[in-house]
C-alpha cells in the first residue's frame, strides 16, 4: 500500500501511526533542546530560520536522551517503511525541529531541498531520478501542515511552478500554485515525503514537529554527513535496527 502511494505520489500519510505514549518519551527533551536552541539562535529566529536540525548531535541531549532518540528513529515499524520505501538500504542523515516563524507575517516558500544543493538545474533534474532522500515528519501537536505538488518527487515542475519556487517573471516563492494538495497534521501522524517534491510548510497554531531524515545509502550521502549525528562505538550496540546507521 505505502510502496504505491508513494510511487505514484512522492508522499504517504499515516493517520495516528504514533501512540501519545510513544511521543511522550521524546517530546519531553524535544522540547529542551528547541528552548534552549533559541537562547542560543535567538537572532538567527529574529531573521526567518524556521527550523534546527542536529538534534542527535548531543550538543543539547544528555548521553541517555541521545540513545532515547536513536532507539526512536530505528523502531521497527519506521525501520519497515524505510525498507518499504528505498529501492536499496536506506540510511539515516539528520533530524530536524520545525516551528513558526518570528514574525508571524513571513510568507512561505515553495520549494525543493535540491534546489540548495550548488546543481544546476539539468543536475537536478536527473537527480531525482536517481537518488531517494525522505521526510518523515511527526508532529507533536495539530497544526496546519505542509502543502505538496503530488507527482514532483520524479516529475519537474510545470512552467508556473518553476517560476514560482525560483522568483521569476514576477511570481513569488508564496504565491499558490493550482496543483498543491495540503495536508493538515494531527499529533500522532507521520507523513512521508520525498525531499526532492515541489512542497512548503503552512505556518500557524504553533506548529512544533519533528522531522527525520532518511537517504539512500551510498558513499555520496555518507560522506556529507556529520558524523557527530551518529551513534558512536559505544552506543550501537544499544540500538535497534543498527543498520540504519
Amino acid at each position: 500500500m505505502e510502496q504505491k502511494q508513494f510511487r505514484e505520489n512522492g508522499y504517504v500519510l499515516l493517520r495516528g501511526f504514533f501512540s501519545d505514549s510513544e511521543l511522550a518519551e521524546i517530546e519531553s527533551f524535544l522540547w529542551t533542546f528547541h528552548e534552549e536552541w533559541l537562547k542560543n539562535n535567538r537572532a538567527a529566529y529574529e531573521k526567518g530560520i524556521l527550523n534546527s536540525h542536529s538534534i542527535t548531535s548531543g550538543n543539547m541531549v544528555t548521553p541517555n536522551q541521545r540513545l532515547s532518540l536513536f532507539a526512536f528513529i530505528s523502531q521497527d515499524k519506521i525501520k519497515r517503511l524505510t525498507e518499504a520505501l528505498f529501492p536499496a538500504k536506506a540510511f539515516f542523515l539528520n533530524s530536524q525541529l520545525f516551528f513558526d516563524p518570528y514574525n508571524s507575517s513571513q510568507p512561505n516558500y515553495w520549494h525543493r531541498d535540491i534546489q540548495y544543493t550548488g546543481m544546476s538545474i539539468s543536475q537536478q533534474q536527473e537527480s531525482i531520478q536517481k537518488q531517494t532522500v525522505l521526510h518523515f515528519r511527526i508532529p507533536l501537536k495539530p497544526e496546519p501542515g505542509i502543502e505538496l505538488i503530488p507527482g514532483t518527487h520524479q516529475n519537474w515542475d510545470l512552467n508556473e511552478e518553476l517560476e514560482t519556487r525560483l522568483s521569476l517573471n514576477g511570481r513569488k516563492p508564496s504565491d499558490n500554485l493550482a496543483r498543491s494538495v495540503t495536508i493538515p497534521l494531527k499529533r500522532g501522524d507521520l507523513l512521508i515525503f520525498s525531499a526532492n517534491m515541489v512542497h512548503r510548510g503552512l505556518y500557524g497554531a504553533d506548529r512544533f514537529t519533528f522531522d527525520l531524515i532518511f537517504c539512500d545509502d551510498t558513499p555520496e550521502f555518507r560522506n556529507f554527513t556529520d558524523v557527530a549525528n551518529q551513534p558512536n562505538d559505544s552506543e550501537i550496540s544499544l540500538i535497534p535496527n543498527r543498520d540504519l546507521f
